[in-house]
């Protein structure tokens, strides 16, 4: 049985870094994802060094906070304060082509050049709002981590056929996405427990750990603060993800063999 059990979102604010790292300390987590746009994401990173059975890869961002890059050198990203677009607005661009490839490679790059300029060094990439894995963003983030020497990108098919639009959806995108990123290992399957509905609980998570191959449980754990509230729509579900990643339960079914880092 192998297992990754990964934290999204290290870095969007104090309160989400605060439950990430509790997630770790007295949970289940051994993997975590940094954003590098927010104010908080400098601190986050300093406090995920001093944790060292805490794995840190890089969550990049392209429809959240505000670019690393000058706005000025990114501008089919931005909006017309120099902020990052929203998805549907980006996803716009994309198929229209009015996103410039040479913009997009230059931000992942500077993204990943200021994490490792914090004493990070990020080998697992996976992304904010997954969009990684849409075919226009995948060949040119592909392109860069294999020059930047990725050791894991994520997949997001689910393990089962259907599980609900978001989940087959995310199903397509990996499959679309595949060729752009041969060569960089993943996991064989992933599920964000945060979106999951019905809910799971922490007999649920464990049960996800009989399915084969290595797979990947994604969760945005974390307690709410004032700028998690402004940065984002996911918000009181971080409560529930802490509880369930924390719960004794979920810790004494999977031991202490079975989750593992995404980059050993």
């Amino acid at each position: 049985m192998t297992l990754i059990i990964t934290a999204d979102d290290l870095g969007l604010s104090p309160g989400v870094t605060k439950g990430i790292l509790e997630s770790h300390r007295r949970g289940v987590v051994r993997s975590t994802s940094l954003i590098v746009t927010a104010d908080s994401s400098a601190e986050a990173a300093a406090q995920a060094r001093m944790e060292p059975d805490l794995e840190v890869g890089l969550h990049i961002d392209l429809v959240g906070g505000w670019p690393v890059s000058d706005p000025a050198a990114v501008r089919s990203l931005v909006d017309g304060n120099g902020r990052f677009l929203g998805l549907n607005e980006l996803t716009k661009r994309l198929f229209s082509g009015r996103v410039r490839a040479r913009e997009l490679a230059g931000e992942v790059r500077a993204q990943a050049a200021l994490a490792r300029s914090w004493g990070i060094l990020p080998l697992a990439w996976d992304s904010h709002r997954h969009v990684h894995l849409m075919p226009p963003v995948a060949l040119i983030v592909g392109r860069v981590a294999h020059e930047e020497g990725v050791r894991w990108i994520r997949r997001a098919r689910g393990p089962r056929a259907w599980s609900g639009p978001k989940q087959t959806a995310l199903r397509a995108a990996t499959f679309a996405s595949a060729v752009a990123y041969r060569g960089i290992p993943g996991n064989r399957w992933y599920v964000d427990i945060t979106s999951e509905r019905p809910r799971i609980d922490a007999a649920g998570v464990a049960l996800l750990a009989t399915h084969g191959g290595v797979g990947e449980i994604g969760a945005h754990p974390g307690y709410v603060d004032e700028r998690l509230r402004a940065a984002d729509t996911l918000v009181d579900e971080r409560m529930t993800d802490l509880e369930i990643l924390t719960d004794p339960l979920l810790r004494t079914a999977l031991g202490s063999e079975a989750v593992r880092w995404r980059v050993p």
